[in-house]
């Protein structure tokens, strides 16, 4: 254990109300951002108290005031209107001051409680893992169906703006400041022939066509707390980009990366695709739980899917063109195997586009069966 880690850990706990001495630390891996660690607590009275203590990133969170303001918001809402059966919301510690975080030498830190006899999955082996993380992400939505908006804060502006990322990335084709995209010209024509498809969400948003709802943003089913024998669905956890959004995002961040067929840069593109039995499963999960969808939502929730993947590879490609400044690289042109891998999953979801229109509208509660006289189709669009 390192000492530093141990100091400032001790310091973290005395703003809270959780007397005991440090027994355990054990730093978490898996995730990418926050710098998260399992500490074991053993209070005065002998009991073992197990935390999770986790620095805020505040070079990608610029402002983690607004992003602990909106999770507050979120869990006092949730806790307000969730039943015994729901699956729980990543909720934080108040200190002794009332906050929900709190400040170490420029630092912001939080804490929460381990959720015992839980798993999350980033490979998925049974396709009860799916459903569940599909109903556990709609339910989030079914919940906070009612948050007035202006309760949250906006914390990444333009996060999912699709317009905006292609304008963007077009920019950048433009200036190619390394000489790149001579040798891309192919991919380039993918975004020039999708653009119209891919910001078909854009312009529905604009003219107020689909709604607004609270978004969690990173739904990776490894964001679910699953219970390690049953599979049920225990918490959602990650709620740093909680902000106004759509609910088509959220399905579709979702299903890019629970049905593609293979890793998100995988070089070998014959393997890449959409696994229409992962989205069938994720997708009755979602539908199952997300209440009140609009029409409109209903009929562009696979189109979520294509847009975010779309969006994503645009990003890669950007990112491959400019120099790989935002995205980290672990290989030569890693970023354009992502971008290319992201492009092939992009074109076997518009082949697959009716299929997938037709599970969505499948998978709705049998008092929506109205709606599936009105599916889209891809030459809607």
């Amino acid at each position: 254990m390192k000492k530093d880690i141990l100091t400032v850990l001790n310091q973290v706990l005395t703003k809270y109300d959780l007397p005991g001495e440090i027994e355990d630390v054990k730093q978490c891996t898996n995730g990418h951002i926050n710098g998260t660690y399992r500490v074991t607590l053993v209070t005065p009275n002998g009991l073992k108290e197990h935390l999770i203590i986790q620095k805020i990133n505040n070079y990608v969170f610029k402002k983690p005031e607004t992003v602990m303001h909106n999770i507050q918001q979120v869990a006092n809402h949730v806790a307000n209107r969730k039943s015994n059966s729901d699956c729980d919301i990543i909720t934080f510690f108040d200190t002794k001051s009332g906050k929900n975080h709190t400040i170490i030498e420029g630092e912001y830190w939080r804490i929460c409680q381990f959720v015992k006899d839980s798993v999350t999955y980033d490979l998925v082996e049974n396709s009860k893992v799916l459903y569940s993380a599909g109903f556990a992400f709609g339910r989030f939505q079914a919940l906070l169906s009612d948050l007035p908006m202006e309760k949250l804060h906006v914390t990444i502006p333009d996060f999912h703006n699709t317009r905006k990322r292609l304008a963007d990335f077009f920019e950048i084709v433009v200036l190619d400041p390394l000489g790149r995209a001579t040798g891309v010209q192919e991919e380039i024509a993918f975004f020039e022939e999708h653009r119209t498809l891919a910001t078909k969400l854009c312009d529905l948003e604009e003219s107020h066509q689909v709604p607004q709802r609270v978004t969690h943003n990173d739904t990776k089913y490894n964001n679910i707390l699953m219970h390690k024998e049953t599979m049920e669905p225990l918490c959602v956890i990650d709620l740093d980009t909680v902000m106004p959004g759509l609910a088509m995002h959220d399905f579709g961040d979702a299903i890019r990366f629970a049905a593609n067929t293979a890793v998100e840069d995988e070089t070998d593109l014959s393997k890449v695709g959409l696994n229409l039995e992962h989205y069938q499963e994720f997708t009755k999960g979602f539908m199952a739980a997300c209440e009140n969808l609009t029409p409109n939502e209903i009929a562009t929730m696979a189109l979520g899917a294509v847009t975010i993947t779309i969006e994503l590879a645009s990003r890669f490609l950007l990112d491959h063109i400019s120099g790989d400044k935002y995205f980290q690289i672990h290989r030569d042109n890693h970023n354009l195997d992502r971008a290319r891998c992201q492009i092939r999953l992009a074109e076997d979801m518009i082949e697959k586009l009716d299929e997938m229109n037709r599970i969505v509208y499948e998978s709705l509660p049998s008092k929506n069966t109205a709606y599936k006289e009105v599916a889209l189709t891809k030459s809607n669009f």
